[in-house]
């Protein structure tokens, strides 16, 4: 019987090439962005609201780039959970071993890149769920600039800290979905890859190096001198504030996401997995003046932080601290609260971040990311350290 991957492959290849400079590249998309005709599940039993009546602009965008729609990709219910985990449809499981989460909650999206069932996937980052699954599937995911790609047709998290992610498994062909995404503000792909001119890198220390796993810190090591090899001024920085960023951005993200699903919370909780119920709920325990003074807090944090980027032009972390996590016997909570903590700081702050494959973990052999970050707008900065990084450290074996 021929497997699901025989299955795609054999599709793939009848795919007509449209014309646009993408040139029929496959994509998929994360199910919380509408394709015209298709139903937007959000990754839930509960969300039944039949076929979206049109393309969501980031798909429109995608079509008339030329590249070829082929499916849409599982996630993490109402995308708000960071294993790959979905009671309604079934958990995601990672392309390098199905044992290990598949992270989330753009799970479906990372693994469909990995797994060569699409060339490129847009998948949505809150604080982290494009970078994370992109990590742990050893693909590229970009965070663009909050802002910067349309939101228009996407079922939102929290509308203040939501971003599409391009993924692809190479940083020129994420750049290239990025270009397509933004409506030509960018320019072509050689200018959001930047100049050739290798940026100044901060290499974080304090919040960023705490409870880093030996084998995570070996590959960011071997990162950090690959950008030495290559020419670059690599130097110590410290992010203030980081350690607080995300318990100021959940008081603010939970209310929201409480708010988009009020309707639902009220009329059918029981439609809602209980541990996603659990966090929506949350929301609704948060007083209003405590997510007044998160919003006050995170404008400070962002000015702090951009002083830091006066001083480096990309700052460089692990994308998560632990090696690719087990499915089974782990506190999935506790989990999601650990692999998340690298990745809140940056979606608090409002910049560009990605995730870029560093290397192989040396006991598991699972992919490790590197996540680099960068001041708002300055994509082409991060690109192109990325894009240069890649091409010296070759790819994963």
């Amino acid at each position: 019987m021929e497997t699901r991957l025989e299955l795609a492959r054999r599709l793939r290849a009848l795919i007509t090439v449209l014309p646009g400079p993408a040139g029929g590249t496959t994509a998929t998309v994360k199910d919380n962005i509408d394709v015209a005709g298709v139903p937007t599940t959000a990754g839930s039993a509960s969300f039944a609201t039949g076929p979206a009546e049109a393309d969501a602009d980031v798909v429109r965008s995608l079509r008339e780039a030329g590249f070829a729609l082929v499916g849409k990709n599982n996630l993490a219910e109402f995308a708000m959970g960071a294993t790959g985990r979905n009671a309604a449809f079934g958990d995601c499981l990672n392309a390098w071993d199905p044992a290990r989460i598949a992270g989330g909650s753009s799970s479906g999206s990372a693994v469909a890149v990995a797994a060569g069932l699409s060339d490129v996937s847009l998948g949505t980052d809150t604080g982290g769920s494009g970078r994370i699954p992109a990590s742990v599937n050893g693909v590229v995911g970009v965070r663009p600039t909050l802002g910067r790609v349309s939101l228009r047709g996407v079922l939102p998290v929290s509308p203040s800290f939501d971003t599409v992610t391009p993924m692809a498994r190479d940083v020129r062909t994420a750049a290239a979905v990025l270009a397509a995404l933004d409506g030509g503000g960018s320019g072509p792909v050689d200018a959001l890859l930047g100049s050739g001119v290798l940026p100044r890198i901060g290499v974080a220390g304090g919040f960023f190096a705490v409870g880093v796993e030996p084998g995570v810190a070996e590959v960011v090591r071997a990162a950090v001198e690959v950008f030495r090899g290559l020419g670059a001024q690599v130097v110590p920085v410290e992010v203030p504030s980081a350690a607080q960023a995300q318990a100021r951005m959940l008081d603010v993200m939970y209310p929201e996401a409480a708010a988009v699903h009020a309707a639902r919370l009220r009329d059918a909780p029981e439609s809602i997995d209980p541990d996603v119920r659990r966090r929506l709920l949350l929301g609704l325990e948060v007083p209003p003046a405590r997510t007044a003074a998160a919003r006050e807090w995170l404008i400070g944090f962002r000015a702090r932080v951009d002083a830091v980027f006066t001083e480096v032009d990309v700052v460089l972390t692990p994308t998560i601290p632990v090696d690719v996590p087990l499915r089974e016997g782990v506190d999935l909570a506790a989990s999601t609260r650990e692999i998340a903590r690298f990745t809140y700081a940056w979606s608090a702050y409002g910049g560009p971040s990605l995730s870029v494959p560093g290397g192989r973990h040396p006991a598991s052999g699972m992919p490790v990311g590197v996540q680099l970050s960068a001041a708002p707008w300055r994509e082409d900065v991060l690109l192109g350290a990325a894009a240069a990084f890649e091409g010296a450290r070759g790819p994963l074996r």
